[in-house]
């Protein structure tokens, strides 16, 4: 079979392809030329591809930017303050939408009481109970304390008087007997009476002694014994009633106070509003963000846990965190602008109330990274702002007008000496510099460049054509430092 391919189109095709070849290595070649004239093109006749920059002199602003939360300096925090016993808290029942105005006294929270209520009625029925012993206690007390008065001034008394009866009997009888025996002895003496019968009338005047002594010992008795012991065993039973009366009505008192806690514990689970603010809910979270309690329905509070703040709107400031790079330059008092997000254009005005003293704890992720706390007061805050917007803080912390400025990218750190390399007259030199406050774009030059100096943006490329001081082996190169600034407390302590 014959081939429909033709030869002269062949040819034409392999030789336009090697046409295309040529000019694709061609334009390689030409591109490394000037990549190569670029980078290690020469200065002749005082002309230089170097990237130069012109020294000049500005207004120098050091300023530190983070990403805050706004907040109120006066938060009024809505606490639980029903006692937990034994239980991991109570459950919200209802609770007033986050974001409502409230004024004083309006309701906010209202807690799960039932188990309360219930607590509420046994100590009840316990008080009521504790009570009735109080007065019977009091009862038996009085009752005690009659009993002593009824015998000193009742009872002792009849028994005295029956006695000194019977001895006024006893006497009496005595006298008689005494009388009749004596008569009988007149008789006897003249015969009437004979001696058994005188011998009777004798015995009776011994029985009516024996009778007289008798009632005297009784009396005696009465006085010294029995008086003594029955009103010890009076007083000793007014004593116990008084203190059995006493521990009941502690205990009653004691049962109350329970009774009245509980009281208290089942008004606290209604909690209202203390001032006027906006609600704003206290939900938490842990140091992943995750949260760890959410305030709605439902949800079980805790003792002491904090459910709802009401911010003060009128009292508002930014929490910020600084890295510890910056942190030196942060003071109190600096002047701040507060640029909240959302709201356009909008730029506030601030002070930086506080700077903490120690860095923040820091989680796994951020293990080597220390971050200081500030607060930063905005000094009059719209209406417009509400706690837990976030807000873009500019801290102002130094400014030199009219300053010498050079990039810090043209400083070149050699050992403990900075340079910078200057292209002046077509050829390089390497002028030592003394540089104050940075801002991570410029230096401040104190001392060493003069005004409108060329200086190379990158200077290391010129270490070969210019001379350095040697430095000893044991510090050899280093990257560039930036130079340590103590917190400024005035623009002349930068200059």
């Amino acid at each position: 079979m014959a081939s429909n391919t033709n030869p002269i189109a062949q040819r034409e095709g392999s030789t336009l392809s090697g046409t295309l070849v040529l000019l694709s290595l061609l334009g390689l070649l030409i591109a490394a030329g000037l990549l190569w004239q670029w980078s290690f093109g020469s200065d002749q006749d005082g002309q230089t591809d170097a990237i130069l920059h012109a020294v000049d002199r500005d207004d120098f602003v050091l300023a530190v930017t983070e990403r805050g939360e706004i907040q109120s300096s006066s938060v009024t925090a809505i606490r639980s303050s029903v006692k937990s016993k034994n239980t991991p808290g109570l459950a919200i029942l209802r609770i007033v939408p986050e974001g409502t105005p409230v004024e004083a006294g309006d309701f906010l929270v209202e807690l799960d009481s039932s188990t309360l209520k219930e607590q509420r009625t046994a100590q009840r029925i316990a008080c009521n109970t504790v009570e009735a012993l109080v007065i019977e206690a009091q009862n038996v007390y009085e009752t005690s304390v009659i009993a002593e008065r009824e015998y000193i001034e009742g009872t002792y008394l009849q028994e005295r008087q029956t006695l000194e009866g019977e001895v006024f009997v006893a006497e009496e009888n005595l006298n008689r007997a005494r009388e009749y025996y004596q008569y009988s002895k007149k008789l006897a003496v003249k015969g009437y009476v004979n001696e058994l019968q005188l011998e009777a009338d004798k015995f009776a005047v011994e029985k009516s002694e024996k009778e007289l002594e008798a009632a005297k010992t009784k009396i005696k008795v009465l006085d010294e014994f029995t008086k003594l012991k029955t009103v010890k065993e009076l007083e000793s039973n007014i004593r116990i009633s008084e203190a059995k009366w006493e521990a009941d009505k502690s205990s009653y008192e004691l049962e109350k106070q329970k009774l009245a806690e509980i009281e208290e514990q089942v008004a606290l689970c209604t909690i209202t509003s203390p001032r006027k603010g906006v609600v704003k809910f206290a939900h938490q979270r842990d140091r992943h963000g995750n949260n760890n309690f959410v305030v709605e329905e439902g949800a079980v509070v805790r003792e002491r846990q904090e459910i709802i703040h009401l911010p003060d709107t009128g009292s508002m400031q930014v929490e910020i965190l600084i890295n510890e790079s910056q942190i030196q330059f942060v003071s109190k008092g600096m002047s701040v602008k507060v640029a909240p997000i959302g709201m356009g254009d909008v730029v506030l005005k601030g002070t930086v109330e506080k700077v903490s003293q120690y860095a923040e704890p820091s989680g796994w992720r951020k293990a080597n990274v220390k971050e200081y706390m500030a607060f930063v007061k905005i000094d009059y805050p719209p209406a417009e702002i509400r706690p837990g917007m976030t807000a873009a803080v500019t801290i102002e912390c130094l400014r030199i007008p009219d300053a010498m400025l050079v990039p810090v990218q043209a400083v070149y750190a050699h050992g403990q000496q900075f340079f910078c390399m200057v292209h002046q007259d077509g050829r390089w030199q390497a002028k030592e510099v003394h540089c104050g406050a940075t801002n991570d774009k410029f230096y401040v030059v104190k001392k060493g460049l003069d005004e409108h100096d060329d200086v190379a943006l990158n200077p290391r490329r010129y270490l070969d054509k210019v001379q350095l001081p040697e430095l000893p082996p044991e510090e050899g190169q280093r990257a560039v430092p930036q130079p340590k600034v103590n917190r400024p407390q005035t623009v002349a302590a930068l200059k």
